[in-house]
């Protein structure tokens, strides 16, 4: 009986363990995101979701804990729970508004094409709505360029801005790096999560493709221009990012006082690939002294 006692417990430990392991590699395959899903769904920061028309689209955004405002913006074809990262690392300090940028997620789209210029007036009439003067920023790739966009046309609305793998010009990405099989493999990881949230699931090969028209073609900010950036920047790249070094190092120069910091090892996938050192880097820069 004492024999058979401890082979059932043993099956139980073994089956708990398969169990948790299968979830951990759930989680990890899926780079954190269902994780995140439970963290917000027993957390007391996160305040809920909301919605704000502007420039004639929908836009969704979240809001999390309290303190000083900052604006999490997520790159192409992306939505916000591709920040998760951040939003569970400054939740504690900060008001955190996470934002499906148009087209993309939750938010809807109009007829216009995509542009970062449209996305960063964008954020900027959504801060107007939410009553917030001046605000932090921290966006990932397309969310970086729409920071850079923001910070260059109000510089009195951003008071610091970490921009992750970010270019200021279509040419500062590796040539081949967007060409129509990684555009393909984009598409196909995107499609689930988007047919699962979106307002018009139908509407995903119009994203896409007006995705991939700007992110080829898109931006084309100068010298002089980046030059005219006030806030506090940190420029972040990785090691082996798909932006070049030779021109995110280019664009830490353009702006007066960027700091530029290189992951070793980091893709362009950086954020979640090793979110422990982007959140930290952030946290850092965001909490220094002005």
């Amino acid at each position: 009986m004492r024999r058979y006692r401890w082979l059932i417990a043993s099956v139980l430990i073994m089956l708990v363990a398969g169990a948790i392991y299968g979830l951990q590699q759930f989680d990890k395959a899926n780079f954190g995101v269902p994780r995140f899903f439970l963290w917000r769904l027993v957390s007391r920061d996160f305040h809920g979701g909301n919605r704000a028309d502007v420039n004639g689209v929908s836009l969704y955004y979240e809001t999390y804990g309290q303190g000083p405002p900052v604006l999490l913006v997520h790159g192409a074809a992306g939505f916000l729970e591709t920040m998760h990262p951040f939003i569970t690392a400054l939740a504690s300090t900060h008001t955190v508004i996470a934002v499906d940028s148009r087209a993309q997620g939750r938010s809807t789209d109009s007829t216009a094409p995509l542009s970062y210029a449209q996305m960063g007036d964008d954020m900027i009439k959504l801060l107007d709505k939410l009553g917030i003067a001046d605000t932090d920023i921290v966006g990932w790739s397309d969310g970086g360029i729409v920071g850079l966009d923001m910070a260059m046309k109000h510089p009195s609305r951003v008071r610091r801005l970490v921009a992750i793998s970010a270019n200021f010009d279509a040419n500062g990405v590796a040539p081949g790096a967007l060409g129509p099989q990684a555009q393909a493999e984009i598409a196909a990881e995107i499609k689930p999560f988007y047919d699962a949230i979106a307002p018009d699931p139908t509407h995903f090969p119009v994203m896409v493709r007006k995705i991939m028209v700007m992110v080829t073609t898109e931006p084309h900010y100068t010298i002089a221009q980046l030059g005219r950036i006030k806030a506090k920047t940190l420029i972040v790249a990785g090691e082996n990012d798909l932006i070049l070094r030779r021109h995110t190092d280019a664009l830490a120069q353009a702006i007066p006082g960027a700091k530029e910091i290189i992951v070793p090892g980091a893709t362009h996938l950086g954020p979640l690939e090793a979110p422990e050192i982007y959140t930290k880097i952030a946290q850092d820069f965001l909490a220094a002294a002005p």
